[in-house]
């Protein structure tokens, strides 16, 4: 680990509960507690606390943040009301994806937004830089003031309304998928999102990092009712890759468009003008090269990001995400292939380090989310 990884504010909480810790991010963080099957099972059946800090918050603001934000993203922000959120991307005007993430709409002229770990220093001058040509918006990176968890699974409600009063919990039983709501912890504003990453029914904490322990452990002390327990990025990343959802760096870069990636029902090309539209209409009308898919190994062996990917001895993409698959068994991933050469149902090759192993392309996602349940 590097001198300059940085901690967040459970750094000490993890070391605690025995957490093996790795840079990620330019973070130092846990990537497991006990084991990333035990730890992936927990989140499917019960319930999983993930320390999800490294991840940048953003605010926008002013008479002008509905404009700003339409003209910077893909989706359309016009459709979100007070309280919602919309999955969305931001691009460079060659249609790369500079990155992915989610805004809310708090009011009409203030949005949180929250962006990659990796990424937040980019996006944020990179907003600024937009934002300097537009009067009436102000955007401003507070990531180092938040500290933000995920609590997902079954009964993450349970482990949820623990933290709350009657009159909060009875607001929580209304807030649905892709919402976040105000809320006060300790005394303290922050806010709860019906939101996550692991394809599971579950809510994102977003609490300043003074109180960022006492909620840990208030929703630690439900495990007797709910089952917590401390979730690492490695079951996070499992978890995820079952539910087909990306990876920046992983599944889409700077030179990996939205349409490439397979988030094109983010995209509102008739919404108007937005940085990197032309090149997507462009890229539309010519027929993509390359396409999201996902696949199943038919053989042993786990695809890996950058393994190639092979049909009829033609090399036809390359692995962006890959590992075992815990809750369907046997290993798969995502990949980045030519549509124009492979189709879904085809059996392809994925070269595992020189053994060209058999793999099935399948419908996404792998394993169904039930995030609206």
């Amino acid at each position: 680990m590097a001198d300059t990884d940085l901690k967040t504010p459970l750094y000490q909480v993890h070391k605690a509960h025995g957490a093996k810790m790795v840079p990620f991010g330019g973070w130092l963080m846990p990537v497991s507690y006990s084991s990333v099957l035990q730890e992936h099972q927990t989140v499917r059946t019960a319930c999983g606390l993930f320390d999800v800090s490294h991840m940048g918050e953003l605010q926008v603001k002013g008479p002008a943040a509905t404009t700003f934000l339409q003209r910077v993203s893909v989706n359309d922000v016009t459709r979100l009301g007070d309280g919602e959120g919309q999955y969305t991307a931001i691009l460079h005007p060659d249609g790369g994806m500079i990155d992915d993430l989610i805004i809310y709409r708090i009011q009409a002229d203030h949005y949180f937004v929250c962006v990659n770990a990796s990424n937040t220093d980019k996006d944020y001058q990179w907003l600024l830089q937009q934002a300097s040509a537009m009067a009436g918006v102000k955007v401003t990176n507070e990531s180092t003031q938040w500290c933000q968890l995920a609590v997902q699974g079954p009964k993450s409600t349970l482990a949820v309304e623990a933290l709350l009063s009657p009159v909060t919990k009875a607001q929580l039983s209304g807030l649905n998928y892709m919402q976040i709501m105000p809320v006060k912890l300790f005394g303290v504003d922050g806010l709860i999102a019906r939101t996550g990453y692991t394809g599971e029914h579950g809510y994102e904490l977003y609490v300043p990092n003074a109180i960022a322990e006492r909620t840990w452990h208030g929703l630690m002390e439900t495990h007797s009712q709910t089952g917590i327990q401390p979730i690492g990025l490695g079951a996070r990343d499992t978890l995820r890759l079952e539910a087909c959802y990306l990876l920046y760096g992983n599944d889409m870069n700077d030179g990996v468009s939205p349409l490439e990636a397979g988030i094109s029902w983010a995209v509102r090309l008739e919404k108007g003008d937005f940085v990197g539209r032309e090149a997507l209409v462009a890229q539309k009308a010519a027929g993509l090269n390359r396409s999201q898919f996902a696949l199943r190994m038919n053989e042993d062996g786990i695809p890996r990001h950058g393994m190639e990917v092979f049909k009829d001895g033609d090399l036809v993409g390359v692995i962006n995400s890959g590992s075992v698959l815990p809750t369907l068994g046997g290993a798969g991933g995502l990949a980045l292939l030519n549509p124009k050469k492979v189709a879904v149902g085809d059996v392809v090759e994925v070269d595992v380090r020189g053994k060209r192993k058999l793999a099935r392309l399948v419908p996404k996602p792998l394993y169904k989310a039930k995030v609206k349940s």
